[in-house]
């Protein structure tokens, strides 16, 4: 049975929401599954033969995420390497309930380890599914996608242009879900750079005149692609805005259960939309210029970054949006100010750079010479842990463990 002969109707551009799939790899299991689904009454549920290779046709064919996803590694040789398959397509509010045929405990650790809910061996019960499901466990309810923030020490410093393609990088490259967030409700440049525009649902988020349920949040957001989403704003000039406290950090918290990486593109610092951002985020990422007004206005912001509840990691992004002269901040003069040996610096690419804003593509430098592109690809092997090269992390742990970095 394939995709589109299990979700109907075929006419739709994607298949229905379930709250519970169950992929497995034998009759008997499903059968299990089917009678848990009838007892329980559960609603919007599915469950078939399959592979894990099933499994992530399904998720990609599904509106939105399933609230639980039972998947079969019987027989796999290497389990935790099939499951990092999974991750590509699967967002982190997914609760993950693993079914296999090794009484391994071994495994069972380390499945908990990455952030699986549950190893169930079979032969399977209607109650055994049942304990499994609806256990609770509040570590793994933290483990959600990773915010980071992007803000400018001053304007035209090329926050927007960095983030935009960090975004684009991080949803081609890593293949996990990515969400831009444009948090000035009068709009930036984020929605030309895409070649997109903007529904306003941002400020119906902030407002509160839009809901922050799932279907509510994927609704709100824009396609890009198929992996990047874009949630933003532009309010006439004219347009009074009053920010419902708490507002911006619900929205977050609400993106974090849906993307693997929230990235908020944030206005001139200052005000309760900054400061509410930067408290939900785990990385800080200040952008400035070799100048000296930019210099003392990065310590300004990475003292107030530093000190938001939070508590999260601040990176520093030297930009060069204007062609190099002699009496510009040195990037050693400049590390000595900020008292910060680690300074990401990003090369005057002026050519590459209008190309990409101009006609809505990803940054391309064409020549021998690293560009702009190459410094953000370094920018996120920093923010992925991919600096390094090694074996494969399970997903869950790069992804989602509270405290790590994916």
């Amino acid at each position: 049975m394939n995709v589109q002969e299990i979700f109907r109707p075929k006419t739709s551009a994607k298949a229905s929401a379930v709250d519970l799939l169950a992929v497995l790899a034998d009759a008997p299991s499903v059968e299990t599954v089917r009678n848990l689904i009838a007892d329980q009454a559960i609603p919007h549920a599915r469950a078939q033969t399959g592979t894990i290779d099933d499994a992530v046709k399904l998720l990609q064919a599904l509106e939105r995420p399933p609230r639980h996803l039972l998947v079969d590694v019987s027989g796999s040789a290497m389990p935790l390497s099939d499951l990092e398959r999974l991750a590509d397509v699967c967002a982190p509010s997914v609760t993950v309930v693993v079914i296999g045929d090794r009484n391994d405990v071994g495994l069972f650790r380390s499945l908990l380890e990455i952030g699986i809910q549950d190893y169930l061996v079979k032969p399977l019960t209607v109650e055994l599914l049942q304990r499994a499901l609806s256990a609770r466990d509040p570590a793994i309810e933290a483990r959600t996608g990773k915010v980071i923030s992007f803000v400018g020490a001053r304007g035209g410093v090329g926050v927007t242009t960095i983030t935009v393609s960090l975004a684009r990088h991080l949803a081609d490259e890593t293949k996990r879900q990515v969400a831009y967030v444009d948090l000035d409700p009068y709009g930036g440049a984020g929605n030309s750079m895409l070649g997109l525009r903007t529904n306003n649902a941002l400020t119906e988020l902030l407002l509160g005149t839009r809901a922050t349920d799932p279907d509510s949040i994927v609704a709100a957001v824009v396609p890009a692609s198929d992996r990047l989403s874009v949630l933003s704003s532009e309010l006439p000039y004219e347009a009074e805005f009053a920010l419902r406290p708490g507002s911006v950090a619900e929205t977050i918290r609400a993106l974090k259960r849906h993307f693997h990486y929230v990235l908020l593109d944030l206005p001139a610092p200052g005000g309760h939309i900054v400061t509410e951002a930067l408290d939900a985020s785990q990385v800080v990422c200040i952008v400035a210029d070799p100048s000296v007004h930019a210099a003392r206005e990065c310590v300004r912001l990475m003292r107030f970054a530093e000190e938001r509840v939070g508590e999260p990691v601040v990176s520093v992004l030297l930009n060069n949006p204007l062609e190099p002269v002699a009496d510009r901040v040195q990037v050693k003069d400049f590390k000595r100010a900020l008292d910060r040996s680690v300074v990401h610096e990003l090369p005057h690419d002026p050519k590459s750079l209008a190309r990409a804003e101009n006609l809505g593509e990803p940054v391309s430098t064409r020549g021998k010479r690293p560009g702009f592109d190459a410094a953000i690809v370094r920018i996120a092997n920093g923010l992925t842990g991919r600096e390094v090269a090694a074996a494969p992390v399970p997903w869950y742990a790069r992804l989602m463990k509270p405290g790590r970095t994916p």
